[in-house]
């Protein structure tokens, strides 16, 4: 079974409000191009959508659970977040889903579970998890990073906080009736981090357009994780 590179772990606990330990992919610290996925947030549901105070629970207490779900994933291939987001990478007549976890670090960006399948994260949310995410770059050093949902612009100026300048923009190009955005975090030490924003990967998605999107803002990118 595939398990995530924990060199980061004692580092992560000093980071406030992190409720989920990021995955990192045994081969991420050593990749020519470390590559940052960011997925959107936890629900805490049942089979039929209704909210489960038992996953809740185990959900805000056990740091694993990101690290579980991408196991999970790995091995059963059952969610399509997971399944689009691979296939917009990875060729479908020949998938190494491992080893393209085993590339990336990747966690959900919302660090508070939604109860509910139509729940959507406050702007207290939005801002907590940009200043989660600003401590996390500064240990994991991504050169690049992906937001799988375009709505995770919201209450960045929480960043001010932390002593980080930003940019962003939407660009006129609309796939599967939305425009993605480009941006770029910078700290304070000079390190800059480019971010691009896509389609929820869930749903309405297409991996075909979004490959074509990415192959061409970011190719030495696409050509790595697909190898």
């Amino acid at each position: 079974m595939t398990t995530s590179d924990k060199q980061f772990d004692s580092q992560f606990d000093k980071v406030e409000n992190l409720v989920h330990y990021p995955w990192i992919g045994c081969n991420y610290a050593s990749a020519p191009k470390r590559v940052l996925i960011m997925g959107d947030s936890h629900y805490t549901v049942n089979d039929e959508g209704e909210f489960c105070p038992e996953e809740y629970d185990r959900c805000v207490t056990d740091k694993e659970y990101t690290r579980g779900i991408i196991n999970c994933a790995i091995e059963k291939g059952s969610w399509k977040f997971h399944t689009n987001l691979q296939k917009t990478f990875l060729d479908e007549s020949d998938m190494d889903v491992e080893g393209f976890w085993n590339k990336i670090a990747s966690y959900n960006f919302i660090q508070e579970p939604m109860k509910g399948i139509h729940e959507v994260p406050s702007l207290a949310d939005y801002e907590a998890a940009w200043k989660c995410l600003a401590d996390v770059v500064q240990i994991i050093k991504p050169d690049i990073c992906i937001f799988v949902g375009l709505r995770n612009d919201n209450g960045m100026n929480a960043l001010e906080g932390k002593d980080v300048k930003y940019s962003i923009q939407t660009l006129d190009e609309k796939i599967n009736n939305s425009y993605p955005k480009k941006g770029e975090l910078q700290f304070a030490d000079g390190n800059k981090l480019p971010f691009y924003m896509i389609h929820h990967t869930a749903q309405y998605y297409s991996p075909q357009l979004w490959y074509d999107f990415l192959n061409k803002e970011i190719p030495e990118v696409v050509s790595f994780l697909g190898k």
